[in-house]
């Protein structure tokens, strides 16, 4: 584990390792992120829900076919 005492030290940790984890008496209390890696995470979960979402519909039944689909969009965009 890397240990650090100054600012550029955390601001060069988090760039080198794109995220860290800041602890006080053996005990993790803060995550500092890179702001690239924050967005990676976020994006990452973003598309996670939309799986989830999207299998729950598959479940439910609540789908359409390809061919329906490509049936409205050549109807609404007339091509």
């Amino acid at each position: 584990m890397q240990q650090v005492t100054n600012i550029k030290e955390i601001e060069n940790a988090i760039n080198l390792n794109g995220e860290m984890i800041v602890t006080t008496n053996e005990k993790n209390d803060v995550i500092l992120l890179s702001f690239e890696e924050y967005k990676r995470k976020i994006q990452n979960g973003d598309i996670e829900k939309k799986l989830i979402k999207a299998e729950k519909q598959i479940d439910e039944g609540k789908t359409i076919s390809a061919t329906e689909v490509f049936k409205e969009l050549e109807e609404k965009y007339e091509f």
